[in-house]
């Protein structure tokens, strides 16, 4: 738990105060510098939230920030504070979502258990690092691979003519099976790296395609040691440079895309290559739309909060440009529904809305009382099936938002 004098009703402040510590299952104590160094003072408030803490034998996690030091005039109720797990927080290089992935991995409910996370915006693939991912949503993956083929072979054609030797960095490997189905027609491409999100998966990537030279990482995009990992990577391998680099729906759930962008681009070989897919909401059509119901439900990807910059596109050509590739190239195909069969167009939908109804659910659990979530949720029930059988007709045009780019360096 983490106070402010303010959250404090009328009445004794210390009476309030213990309280919610007895109340709460972890104490969460931020340390910034100096904020001990009247500990050695009996009435300190803050040895004396720190010693009931202790008392009541609450779950204690530090958060120590830049400049901290343990003071010499320590009391010796507080010694063991000493011994807790802890997190470091550097201003110039630790981001606000990376303390909070790890602050998730020390609490615990009342039980003592790992608490369960709670998904924040999506950024990259760590919220998968400790709970994995559901088989609904690797299902939706694996479709999304599935209907992009087509077009993504091409684009991998004509990026490979006359090339070999390749090597691939893939910085979030969400479902190793169709990732490695899109290189595999491709003798031009030597290895693969890639992150993926936790230990299992990587041991399991390993084991399936380690044999064939390509080799897999704990780790993502969003990670403080991220150019450090792809150091390691290209240190370990024996490369001096990646080749080509598939930023796959990568770059939408990043805190900082340029940034990201700009790190692996200084980490490239002359000519490499980097291809990258994003999506666009507002270039999305459905029609005939009589009711605005597709309208509606575009609309209302926006409602999720976990979904990332889903605008993304419209922004890759000018990040490639200003990260120095010297060609770029958005490829004038638009991904839709004409001349797909009932089938492709059933897949195209689903794996652009189907994830939507999951997190509106998530969103609820947390906020039990919101009404937008709520109404979202109403209006999905209501209508979803609806829209669906709607594009499965013929005479009916669903044109995604799925953009294609590719960017060359030649003069690294």
């Amino acid at each position: 738990a983490i106070y402010d004098l303010e959250g404090m009703k009328a009445g004794r402040f210390d009476t309030q105060l213990y309280k919610k510590i007895e109340r709460s299952d972890n104490f969460v104590l931020i340390l910034s510098p100096h904020s001990l160094d009247r500990c050695d003072k009996e009435d300190d408030w803050v040895r004396l939230e720190i010693e009931k803490a202790l008392e009541l034998k609450k779950n204690i996690i530090l958060i120590l920030m830049q400049g901290f030091k343990f003071p010499d005039n320590l009391p010796p109720s507080l010694e063991i504070i000493k011994n807790f797990q802890g997190i470091w927080y550097f201003y110039t290089s630790t981001g606000f979502n990376t303390t909070y992935s790890q602050l998730l991995l020390f609490l615990k409910d009342k039980e003592g258990n790992p608490l369960k996370e709670v998904k924040q915006k999506r950024t990259s693939n760590t919220y998968y690092e400790t709970i994995g991912m559901k088989e609904e949503e690797k299902k939706r993956i694996i479709n999304d691979h599935k209907i992009c083929k087509e077009i993504e072979s091409k684009i991998f054609e004509e990026i490979l003519t006359n090339k070999e030797n390749i090597s691939v960095f893939n910085p979030a490997v969400y479902e190793i099976t169709s990732t490695m189905n899109k290189y595999q027609n491709f003798p031009q491409i030597s290895n693969v790296y890639g992150f993926v999100c936790n230990k299992a998966a990587a041991e399991e990537a390993n084991n399936i395609y380690g044999k064939d030279g390509h080799h897999f990482y704990v780790g993502n995009m969003e990670d403080i040691d991220f150019c450090n990992k792809m150091d390691l990577i290209l240190e370990e391998n024996d490369l001096d440079g990646f080749d080509f680099v598939d930023l796959t729906l990568i770059l939408k759930d990043s805190n900082k895309p340029f940034e990201k962008l700009s790190s692996i681009v200084e980490r490239l070989n002359a000519n490499a290559t980097i291809y990258v897919r994003e999506l666009d909401d507002d270039m999305v059509i459905g029609y005939p739309d009589v009711q605005n119901k597709f309208a509606h439900l575009v609309e209302l990807l926006k409602v999720d909060k976990y979904a990332g910059n889903r605008n993304m596109g419209r922004s890759v050509y000018t990040y490639l440009k200003r990260t120095g590739a010297t060609k770029v190239k958005m490829i004038n195909t638009l991904l839709s529904t004409s001349g797909m069969n009932a089938k492709k167009r059933r897949m195209l939908f689903e794996t652009y809305f189907s994830y939507l109804e999951p997190e509106i659910d998530d969103l609820i659990e947390q906020n039990p009382d919101n009404e937008l979530y709520l109404s979202t949720k109403a209006w999905l029930k209501d209508n979803y099936s609806q829209i669906g059988q709607t594009v499965l007709s013929s005479d009916f045009l669903f044109v995604s938002g799925f953009m294609f780019f590719y960017g060359v360096y030649e003069d690294l």
